[in-house]
């Protein structure tokens, strides 16, 4: 009698994996804050003088808002893709000089793929990889530009279900630019190489 509730229990549990795996999927938005620590390696070429090169770092406050669908086949094997907008960031400045150069990053969007697995019915642990794209303001005294960055996003997240549509999550990210130059007015150019690392956490709603 007992051998035959061990295995009703054990066939009823492989039963129900997969269908509590399932409330992990489905179409999700959501909203995230938190901080980044950029890196701006800094290559400033003015008309007269030498190549000058720095560097420009300032923790900032994020936040931003997501959404995405994702799927769990095979059980606990997830699979999806999230969109995201987002802002904030640190300025900051580099004085090459009697030159001051300062940098303000703008609004960024981004897509990213998503794979993990999924723990029981209310856990999510996963990886993501994908493209972003941001607006990054150089200025030095009497002139400005408004450059376009684009990179490699990639990172690990967990998520926690609190209810049947509303979760909790954290991510540690980090986005690679390609280089970047600037030119001003006058002739000088900066070439920026910018990276960054960022944590967030944030509320996620699921349809």
């Amino acid at each position: 009698m007992m051998k035959t509730l061990c295995l009703a229990a054990a066939f009823a549990a492989v039963a129900i994996t997969p269908a509590l795996a399932q409330d992990q999927g489905g179409f999700y938005v959501g909203g995230e804050v938190g901080y980044g620590k950029p890196k701006n390696e800094l290559t400033y070429t003015p008309t007269t003088g030498p190549v000058l090169k720095g560097s420009s770092d300032k923790t900032g406050f994020n936040f931003g808002g997501f959404a995405g669908y994702g799927t769990v086949l095979g059980g606990n094997l997830y699979l999806g893709a999230e969109g995201a907008l987002s802002g904030g960031g640190g300025e900051s400045s580099k004085t090459f000089g009697a030159t001051k150069v300062h940098l303000d990053p703008k609004f960024r969007y981004s897509g990213a793929a998503r794979v993990g697995m999924a723990l029981g019915e209310s856990g999510l642990l996963y990886g993501k990889v994908g493209l972003e794209r941001r607006k990054l303001e150089a200025s030095v005294p009497g002139s400005k530009k408004t450059l376009t960055q684009q990179g490699m996003v990639y990172g690990v997240g967990y998520e926690q279900k609190l209810s049947e549509s509303f979760g909790l999550r954290a991510e540690l990210t980090r986005v690679s630019y390609g280089d970047k130059t600037a030119t001003f007015k006058g002739g000088d150019k900066l070439k920026i190489d910018s990276k960054e690392t960022r944590l967030s956490i944030g509320g996620v709603v699921h349809f």
